[in-house]
């Protein structure tokens, strides 16, 4: 058995090495989309929301998946900074640290230096004449899409990210050769000094006075900050910074009723894709932000809503560009506590069975019973009723680990419940947009989980994303696959 495994392991050293030996594809575009928070858990929720439990996302179509192992240099458990830093460079980092390598610390707090910096796909892109573009739900100074131009010990630091960014200024990042073609997300406070009102009437965060909208508009940007003018935006108008939010853009369920107007990822997406085309190429990074923050706020539904959209903008990409020319790799920077609990029963239409004595909530749940409480069924009596935990309450199917949604006290039927959701708002059942679902531990803010997300990939290199793998190896494939 032994000499069975030693047999095993050395052809998969040589098929890793022969993969290695390949020359690179030369791809003339890259698409990196990252769903942030977005774990196997989130993605098999949502494709039960969305096109239900036998359904397929896009992200289920593509040809290639593998398994992304999430770790940081310094953490079992990751956040978004060294995990997207890796992605962009192929170099793990510490938690709090964008764009250098193992032995920068958070904040550099041992006062030894940051070390060199590594270097970034969108680096290489700029380098070798070609555009880049960053998309966010996110402010464009958060961690992830700051990973592909920023060399930072604290990814707290947003207004200084925002000059790492600026052409001409002291902090620029001079990789970026002419700068970044394409920045749109959410984060305009970082650009706006704390004395001034955005065009929405929200204060900046900038303590230095300055004005960096103006700014970017004086190193040849197009700026805009609402929908109108971003729909306008053409080839002609690079290089674009996009700023419609004054922090993170909205949930996509609340985005409709945005005061300002904001575009959606699909919309976004395609803008990007459309203005960013050119025959050398380019880099875009796609990250919906918000997944994230929902699951912190211990809100499936938004989390769910947010992965939905998500990936209507992967399919969107994938109908615009040729996939003989351009690699898409779809992934997340790490997942959360956040699981599909006990046994639910699904739908009395995808039962090929009758039920005798159904249960009126069981017959009337909708987006596939992933919001309602467990139902299972009791073949003695042929019937269907809400399964319930030892002391005979009901339980809902979606749960985390932690968080806001912990319960003082005894718990309570959740279609009874009526502890304050999102925004204090008391809902109308565990299927109200509102509901936080419960947490097993009280935390102010859910957390990451370390467990391996997915990675799917589709075009031209896409056949390396097999196996087991990490972040890292996530961004040597990038590298790999660009020739650069």
């Amino acid at each position: 058995m032994l000499s069975r495994m030693i047999s095993a392991s050395a052809a998969l050293a040589t098929l890793g090495a022969l993969a290695v030996a390949q020359d690179s594809p030369q791809v003339k575009n890259i698409i990196l989309f990252v769903g942030d928070g977005m774990g196997v858990s989130t993605v098999t929720a949502t494709r039960i929301y969305s096109v239900g439990i036998e359904g397929s996302l896009m992200m289920d179509q593509m040809p290639y998946v593998a398994l992304n192992r999430t770790y940081s240099s310094d953490a079992i458990t990751t956040d978004s900074a060294p995990s997207a830093s890796a992605m962009c460079s192929g170099v793990r980092t510490n938690n709090g640290v964008l764009g250098f390598g193992p032995t920068c610390e958070y904040q550099d707090f041992n006062g030894d230096g940051d070390g060199p910096a590594t270097t970034t796909i969108a680096e290489r892109y700029k380098q070798a004449g070609r555009k880049v573009g960053l998309v966010s739900t996110a402010r464009i100074t958060h961690a992830t899409p700051a990973s592909a131009y920023v060399h930072i010990n604290d990814r707290d630091q947003e207004n200084t990210i925002a000059l790492q960014a600026l052409p001409g200024d002291a902090q620029y990042n001079p990789a970026l050769g002419t700068g970044l073609d394409f920045l749109a997300g959410g984060g305009r406070r970082h650009f706006v000094p704390n004395t001034v009102n955005d065009e929405e009437g929200s204060k900046g965060s900038r303590t230095d006075g300055r004005d960096l909208r103006a700014e970017f508009q004086n190193a040849g940007y197009t700026y805009v900050w609402e929908t109108g003018g971003f729909n306008a935006l053409t080839q002609a108008d690079l290089p674009v910074l996009a700023l419609l939010e004054s922090s993170h853009m909205e949930y996509e369920h609340d985005r409709p009723g945005d005061a300002g107007g904001e575009p959606d990822l699909v919309t976004m997406t395609s803008k990007a894709i459309e203005t960013l085309s050119n025959p050398n190429g380019f880099f875009l990074m796609v990250e919906a932000g918000r997944i994230d923050h929902a699951h912190h706020a211990g809100n499936a539904f938004r989390a769910l809503k947010d992965t939905e959209i998500f990936d209507k903008a992967l399919a969107q990409a994938i109908s615009m560009v040729d996939l003989s020319e351009t690699l898409i790799v779809v992934t997340a920077d790490h997942s959360h506590v956040f699981n599909i609990a006990g046994y639910p029963l699904r739908p009395a239409s995808e039962l090929q069975y009758s039920i005798a004595n159904p249960d009126a909530g069981w017959l009337s749940m909708t987006n596939g019973g992933i919001f309602d409480v467990v139902y299972d069924v009791n073949p003695g009596t042929n019937s269907v009723a809400p399964a319930t935990d030892a002391n005979g309450v009901p339980y809902t199917t979606l749960v985390y680990g932690n968080g806001p949604g912990y319960r003082v006290g005894p718990r309570v039927d959740p279609r009874l419940d009526t502890t304050p959701g999102l925004n204090g708002v008391i809902p109308a059942g565990p299927a109200d947009p509102a509901y936080l679902q419960e947490a097993a531990v009280p935390l102010s803010s859910e957390t990451h989980s370390a467990e391996e997300v997915a990675v799917y990939a589709i075009g031209k290199g896409s056949g390396r994303v097999r196996g087991t793998i990490s972040h890292t190896r996530v961004g040597q494939l990038l590298r790999w696959a660009s020739g650069l």
